[in-house]
């Protein structure tokens, strides 16, 4: 056997190790990919039960019979939380840089 059949049959070697690398490659990031898929399927299910068991969908159905939904939008957020950029109680996040608030006691 030459010089050349050995490297060529060396290269034809390495080449079907790349392939079969590749297809390997290719079937990890295809389970990753339905991992990922699977994991926002079951955030975005739980995440519709929680709405649902706050009864969001109901106070929201109006909007979508509304004539101006974001004026009837604006008036469900006026309702449930008073004028528009209001803090909610408890929700206020600290600037950044700022100590929390020590208590006095």
């Amino acid at each position: 056997m030459t010089r050349a059949e050995r490297l060529a049959q060396t290269e034809a070697r390495a080449r079907a190790k790349l392939d079969a690398d590749r297809k390997r490659l290719a079937q990890v990031q295809a389970q990753q990919r339905d991992a990922e898929r699977q994991a926002l399927h079951k955030r975005r299910v739980l995440v519709g039960k929680l709405a649902e068991e706050a009864g969001l969908f109901a106070r929201l159905a109006p909007l979508a019979a509304a004539a101006a939904p974001v004026a009837a939008l604006e008036a469900l957020l006026q309702a449930a939380g008073g004028p528009p950029g209001r803090s909610v109680d408890g929700l206020a996040q600290a600037a950044p840089g700022v100590a929390p608030a020590v208590p006095a006691g």
